[in-house]
């Protein structure tokens, strides 16, 4: 195993040598064809390093802030960057674990305070990033702010509220399943092997992942072929050779279900809820902006995109029970609710390949998965939102901290990444230092 990460820091720091003598993205006035970033290459290295940053490149719609900006105070510590850290034997900086990982930026706060600030390459302060699945837990807040407010119960099942899923693997899933990911669908989120009419690649066409030129170019007034995510939901099955309730697997179209009843529930588009509850209250520094299907209808399952300290901004509200600038953004309850696990949740964790010693996945941290965050300690209020490529942020409220980092990695699913997993180690180990 110590090779085996050896083996990847060095493969990272090789492909990163490699794109910055041969890889220009965007190079010229217009820029060349080899180095135009397009609908099929977006998300490969390093043409994403570029796209990532500027996921306009996709139908979108804003998100606008609002308010006077609430500004975090720094107390800089420079030279934690350079501070060593053990991982599998070996010591390893700050500094190096985000290189490895192709970081594009990362920011620690303690205490309410920025300690430690890093841009890399051509990203900056003021640009925006795709949070990727980072989203999930977003919408997960979301969908707690209609539970207080009364307008959703967790406990009643999916087609009473999106009739349209009732002869679909919803149809007998209630919210909390859909939050905590039990409903075994027939589907694989499967970044790399994407088999053509399948379901999860005729999802990801939908999603914008992959192109998709023959659903772009249909007319939805003269052509009912489920063009945007909504519409293709209900084609998704059961998994024939799996229980619901049984155990947790990581299935993207669960956060599209709960993203559409909050718009119905709501009586408002996504990006308006998120505005009006979130956003324009979390005094953030800059708009947002979502990631839209073709049907223009926001990716609730990984669609958002913020600067860097507007993303910690999240993570500030998180680690102090979902208040935030003076007022209760998150309800407290729901917070606490996400970080305490059941039995059968702890369970449902167990029985994945998150858990399995000899699955390339596996995660010695990870206890749970509830209301679309990754928990790791009930007790110290641990826990993850995590995107593909690298996106994270990082909450400890026993510590007090808060870390957000975007990234371009070269592969997508970080829990088969060791130089992921590395930089999430280290993450965890800084903040109980800090």
């Amino acid at each position: 195993m110590k090779k085996r990460l050896l083996t990847s820091l060095m493969t990272a720091s090789l492909i990163a040598g490699l794109g910055a003598a041969h890889a220009a993205v965007m190079e010229g006035f217009p820029a060349s064809g080899e180095t135009q970033v397009s609908a099929s290459n977006w998300t490969l290295p390093t043409f994403n390093q570029w796209a990532f940053r500027n996921v306009g490149i996709h139908p979108s719609v804003m998100v606008p802030r609002d308010g006077e900006t609430v500004s975090i105070p720094y107390k800089m510590d420079q030279s934690l960057e350079q501070a060593s850290f053990e991982y599998q034997g070996k010591k390893i900086t700050l500094l190096e674990a985000l290189e490895a990982d192709h970081t594009d930026g990362y920011v620690v706060i303690k205490d309410g305070q920025i300690v430690y600030e890093r841009y890399f390459g051509e990203f900056g302060p003021r640009d925006h990033h795709l949070w990727a699945s980072s989203t999930k837990s977003l919408i997960g807040m979301a969908a707690g702010i209609l539970v207080e407010q009364g307008k959703l119960d967790i406990t009643k099942k999916i087609p009473s509220y999106i009739p349209e899923l009732k002869d679909s693997a919803f149809s007998e899933r209630t919210v909390r399943d859909v939050l905590n990911m039990i409903t075994a669908l027939d589907y694989s989120e499967d970044y790399v092997n994407m088999e053509p009419g399948a379901t999860s690649t005729e999802y990801f066409r939908r999603l914008g992942f992959i192109p998709a030129y023959d659903l772009m170019a249909l007319d939805p007034a003269k052509d009912d072929t489920p063009r945007g995510i909504q519409a293709f939901l209900p084609n998704i099955g059961q998994n024939p050779d799996l229980s619901p309730r049984h155990k947790f697997e990581y299935h993207s179209p669960n956060v599209d279900v709960i993203g559409w009843i909050i718009e119905r529930q709501s009586g408002q588009p996504l990006q308006k809820f998120v505005a009006d509850n979130i956003w324009g209250k979390l005094g953030t520094e800059h708009d947002a902006f979502f990631m839209t299907d073709i049907a223009y209808t926001p990716v609730a399952t990984g669609g958002f995109n913020t600067t860097l300290r507007d993303f910690a901004r999240l993570g500030l509200a998180m680690v102090n029970n979902g208040q935030y600038n003076g007022e209760q953004l998150f309800p407290e309850k729901w917070v606490k609710d996400t970080f305490t696990l059941s039995k059968e949740e702890r369970q449902h964790v167990s029985n994945s390949q998150y858990k399995d010693t000899e699955h390339v996945t596996f995660d010695d941290k990870l206890t749970g998965y509830k209301n679309f965050w990754w928990i790791h300690d009930e007790e110290k209020g641990i826990a993850t939102a995590r995107g593909v490529f690298g996106q994270t942020l990082y909450v400890n409220q026993d510590k007090n901290v808060v870390v957000a980092t975007f990234s371009s990695a070269p592969s997508a699913s970080n829990a088969a990444r060791d130089t992921y997993k590395l930089k999430l180690d280290i993450t965890h180990q800084l903040a109980e230092q800090l």
